[in-house]
């Protein structure tokens, strides 16, 4: 039996999704950009006081560098924390599309044995994927070298034919290794295994579906820059040309961050949203591809009553 997922209903997923639950949307989007928030924050409480002279002098004072020290140590757990929350919104998004009917406090958002499934299977492929790299670099330079004393021309070209084709072969096993996390969520295990054998067959499907989220995530990313451009120039004249005229005639040596911070504050409700729409648009078509091979999968293959 030939199964296969529509990428149209992949893709609609996470608007039907948006639609359905716009407050657990909201709720994701809140985690997501709250370490951006504390890094906000952090900045704010740093370099507050500090003049934009000192920033862009080309001898900073020690102060300063210490500072800069202490932002770069703090902004790197930020990072983690930022990485870490991505496993728990993930998670949550893949249940949510997984088992529509499943009642989950605070949005799904919890710390489980799901998010430790989703983070092991995201450092294997992160490690899987620079592995792959670091080896495609090793023949590519294998093979122009051996060719370099023939022709230098033709070591150049199939090397780089070689690594183009490596590559390319990678990405394949990126593709087919792309539904392993949610269909970790869905059977309750490490699905490395179930997870390749449900994608064998859809590489050209799951490509077409990376692309489509990519091309709407664009649209939606530059509708909004220019919204937001037209309501700057119609609100207060900000625009490129402004703009340039201000970086021309220099910087002022102090800015009142404080009065950031209501703006900031204002901003955090519909970006927050915003960020929650878009992780549901990227990750939930992947957990709707899982669950409908899932339900096409053979009656004695394991898998959650849930899903048919």
């Amino acid at each position: 039996m030939t199964t296969a997922f529509s990428i149209g209903e992949a893709l609609a997923s996470g608007f039907r999704l948006t639609r359905r639950r716009p407050l657990r949307i909201w709720m994701w989007g809140v985690a997501s950009v709250a370490p951006s928030l504390l890094m906000g924050a952090l900045m704010l409480r740093l370099f507050g006081a500090m003049a934009l002279t000192d920033m862009g002098s080309e001898e900073p004072s020690a102060a300063f560098v210490g500072q800069m020290v202490q932002f770069q140590a703090l902004s790197g757990l930020a990072n983690i924390l930022q990485m870490l929350i991505w496993v728990v919104v993930t998670a949550a998004i893949f249940r949510t599309v997984l088992f529509p009917e499943r009642a989950d406090r605070f949005a799904g958002l919890k710390i489980g044995m799901d998010e430790v499934r989703i983070a092991v299977v995201g450092l294997a492929m992160i490690v899987g994927f620079y592995a792959a790299a670091i080896v495609i670099a090793l023949i590519a330079f294998a093979v122009g070298a051996g060719l370099w004393f023939v022709s230098e021309t033709a070591a150049v070209v199939v090397g780089l034919l070689v690594a183009l084709a490596a590559g390319l072969a990678a990405w394949g096993v990126i593709l087919r290794a792309c539904l392993i996390m949610p269909a970790s969520v869905a059977l309750g295990d490490f699905a490395f295994v179930q997870g390749w054998r449900l994608s064998k067959g859809q590489v050209l499907r799951l490509l077409g579906l990376s692309l489509a989220i990519v091309a709407v995530v664009l649209a939606i990313e530059l509708a909004l820059l220019a919204i937001v451009a037209v309501v700057l120039f119609l609100l207060i004249g900000i625009n490129v040309f402004s703009l340039a005229a201000m970086l021309e005639q220099g910087a002022p040596p102090t800015v009142d961050w404080g009065v950031l911070i209501p703006w900031a504050l204002a901003a955090f409700v519909p970006l927050s949203w915003l960020q929650g729409f878009l992780n549901t648009v990227m990750m939930a078509p992947y957990a709707e591809a899982c669950r409908s091979l899932l339900a096409q999968a053979p009656r004695d293959a394991a898998r959650p009553v849930a899903l048919g």
